[in-house]
């Protein structure tokens, strides 16, 4: 079991995933049938047991095959070698499962923060409920998954969260900006403490030996959500100015969206955003 090799991986599988992304849309998180934390240790012993029994049978078949090419037992040592790989097939199979469940019980949590009334707050700022509640739900994974499954299944399934949380997070505000419900400051201010109050459980729920939790991916990815977030309470000038030394921080679509939003501190005209980059395109050949 590996994590995902760099961005263009992350990236590729995002693109597959898209539809956990849809929190504004009639969406299969209600209906879906996910695990219960017993299902989930059941699966991860599993996923495990399998694993282990294959590599085991692995190491014993290299221990005692030597000279095998030469020896009249080579189809049934060839027959073995193919039930071992179905083994680790299947062991494979049900880790990834794990992680996919990881990945849905994530994003059906963090779907409930743009339906939060604490987003239009006027007297102070609060957490969403399912904030803290996601929280948990890591907390308690991460210590059932390593009790019923050992680390490398626990390390594989919490794989990449640093990178999918903030992606999620982002996706909120995107709804928020594009939607017609309006967000105070006080609301913009809890989702930027969502994003800091997620890093720290996640890392928690990571800080066990052989775990895949990159500080370098996790740094990067909360810290270009928390600047997304701090876009919904620029002025408008001050979003002008970032476009301005930023253009490809976001991609056009993010900005467009950002110029168009309606504000604590400014009005949205998409407009504007076209004006300005046909005007910084001019400056630049000239």
């Amino acid at each position: 079991l590996g994590a995902a090799d760099g961005k263009g991986s992350f990236e590729r599988e995002l693109s597959h995933l898209a539809v956990l992304t849809k929190f504004n849309e009639p969406m299969s998180f209600e209906t879906s049938t996910l695990c219960s934390d017993e299902e989930l240790m059941k699966a991860s012993c599993l996923a495990n047991s399998l694993l282990r029994v294959a590599s085991l049978l692995e190491e014993q078949l290299r221990s005692r095959a030597g000279g095998w090419e030469k020896s009249s037992k080579i189809k049934a040592i060839r027959d073995l070698e193919s039930a071992i790989k179905t083994i680790r097939f299947h062991g494979l199979r049900v880790a990834k499962f794990c992680r996919m469940e990881m990945l849905i019980q994530t994003a059906r949590r963090m779907s409930e923060i743009c339906m939060s009334s604490v987003l239009q707050a006027e007297d102070a700022v609060r957490l969403p409920t399912c904030v803290n509640n996601l929280g948990e739900y890591l907390a308690t994974s991460s210590d059932n998954i390593r009790e019923a499954g050992g680390n490398a299944v626990a390390a594989y399934t919490f794989s990449s969260l640093e990178q999918y949380i903030p992606h999620y997070l982002m996706q909120t505000c995107r709804i928020m900006a594009g939607g017609k419900k309006p967000i105070t400051l006080n609301g913009i201010e809890a989702l930027d403490r969502t994003g800091s109050v997620l890093y720290r459980d996640l890392k928690g729920a990571t800080s066990f030996e052989n775990s895949f939790w990159s500080e370098e991916d996790a740094a990067n990815s909360f810290e270009m959500s928390a600047i997304f977030i701090s876009l919904m309470e620029s002025s408008q000038k001050d979003l002008e100015n970032h476009y301005r030394g930023n253009p490809n921080q976001f991609s056009d679509t993010d900005y467009q969206l950002m110029f168009a939003f309606n504000g604590p501190r400014r009005r949205g005209d998409p407009r504007r955003f076209n004006l300005l980059k046909s005007k910084m395109k001019t400056e630049r050949g000239n």
